[in-house]
């Protein structure tokens, strides 16, 4: 994939800077043998736990500008979109007391909304700029989850959903359609390969798939979202005889979705 100059730093914050702890942390896989672990350097861990197989996601530390809009769905898009269907969140906070209580208040609002309830955590005050970390706990709903590095030749690329941008009040609809609608594509659409846009935007995230699915691809001279913005909806790779499908689906649950180019 070609890469502009000014694209450059980006991908190196975001992708390049953290390689070393993949490296560092890879003999961990050896003690649990995960179904996706830190080898496999994904959006999520995904482990065998009974009879169940659970996704797993930290993120953060998030501002307090962020955990007041959608710090919570903005964690639990990193589970969902390797098909794990969220069951619960634990949280840690840091701040002046007041700061914690508004950031509390926000998260529970957001689980509520969700229905992704917040059952643990740790809270530290303290004079020190407010943040908030979430875990998310998931359920798998697939037989396998669905990875960053599976991209197939000749793959449409598909944005489902729109930027999960503005208030509050405006990016739980958001994020409660693209999630609705995503549960429904799995049903029916084989998924080659997805990953959230968050940090960096589109062009780190295609880029992250590029290098890991050692691919290629043709974009639409015309994409309409920013490139470097993190927009929460979902980068996905399906193969053009599935495309039709989601589409439909899409469409019937008033769900955004663009193809914004393929797999050469």
């Amino acid at each position: 994939m070609e890469i502009k100059a000014d694209y450059e730093r980006l991908i190196e914050k975001y992708v390049r800077s953290l390689e070393w702890l993949h490296s560092d942390f890879s003999e961990m896989d050896d003690l649990i043998k995960p179904i996706m672990g830190i080898r496999n350097w994904d959006d999520s861990t995904c482990v065998k736990f009974g009879n169940k197989n659970l996704v797993v996601s930290v993120d953060g530390p998030y501002s307090k500008r962020l955990v007041m809009k959608s710090a919570l769905i903005h964690a639990t898009t990193d589970v969902v979109v390797k098909g794990g269907k969220p069951l619960f969140a634990l949280d840690t906070l840091i701040g002046i007391k007041e700061e914690v209580k508004q950031m509390a208040e926000s998260l529970k609002r957001q689980a509520l909304a969700m229905q992704i309830p917040i059952l643990g955590g740790n809270t530290l005050f303290e004079e020190v700029e407010p943040r908030c970390s979430l875990t998310v706990i998931g359920e798998l709903v697939l037989e396998k989850p669905i990875r960053d590095s599976t991209a197939r030749k000749g793959d449409f690329l598909v944005l489902m959903g729109e930027p999960i941008w503005g208030t509050q009040e405006e990016r739980i609809p958001k994020a409660k359609k693209l999630f609705e609608t995503w549960f429904e594509v799995l049903k029916k659409v084989e998924i080659h390969a997805a990953k959230d846009v968050t940090k960096g935007g589109l062009i780190s995230t295609l880029y992250e798939i590029s290098e890991k699915s050692d691919i290629k691809f043709e974009l639409e001279e015309e994409i309409p979202f920013p490139m470097t913005r993190n927009l929460d909806n979902f980068l996905t790779f399906v193969a053009e005889k599935d495309y039709k499908a989601l589409l439909r689906i899409c469409k019937e649950k008033g769900c955004e979705v663009h193809k914004i180019g393929f797999v050469r």
